[in-house]
């Protein structure tokens, strides 16, 4: 599996792989994240625009699996001040610059795949966080596992908390 940048061809795929994590996150008990549709083509379209979705597809490594390239997972990294995260109820590791990873999806096909997709991005930056809704355990756990510090609670800009880690090597 390798990442690369999301094509603008790809958005009705990556939007169903979106809509296969929706239904996970339901199935596990979050009924309360990724609502009405959301996230969308219009954000896939905005993401790719800003240069900051991504996709992870198969290789030669996976040709058994995955005869054709298949996208197995999609993210954002936003790189810069995420504004939801200048206020917290709790403290970030650090002040120095980093990078967000939003969005973290796969289409289920492939069991590891939204690990390698945090460990690539931890692998680019030395500086990560994300956040997720409290319901979302499979993430959490996820994250956790990959030596993610809890920090405390964000609030997305509608006032929806979110729970919110950071990955630091200095």
């Amino acid at each position: 599996m390798y990442i690369r940048k999301t094509r603008i061809e790809e958005v009705e795929t990556v939007v169903s792989i979106f809509d296969f994590g929706r239904s996970i996150q339901r199935a596990t008990g979050n009924h309360d994240q990724w609502n009405n549709g959301y996230p969308n083509a219009e954000v896939v379209i905005d993401d790719i625009a800003k240069g900051q979705s991504y996709v992870c597809v198969s290789d030669a490594a996976e040709a058994d699996l995955f005869p054709e390239e298949t996208l197995l997972a999609t993210f954002c990294l936003q790189e810069g001040i995420d504004p939801t995260y200048t206020k917290i109820d709790g403290a970030w590791l650090n002040d120095e610059p980093y990078v967000t990873i939003h969005r973290i999806s796969t289409n289920g096909k492939l069991k590891g795949a939204g690990r390698k997709a945090v460990q690539w991005v931890m692998e680019q930056h030395n500086n990560v966080r994300t956040d997720t809704h409290e319901k979302n355990t499979l993430l959490r756990r996820l994250v956790e596992s990959l030596g993610f510090s809890y920090c405390g609670v964000i609030y997305l800009a509608d006032g929806s908390p979110r729970v919110a880690y950071q990955s630091y090597r200095p």
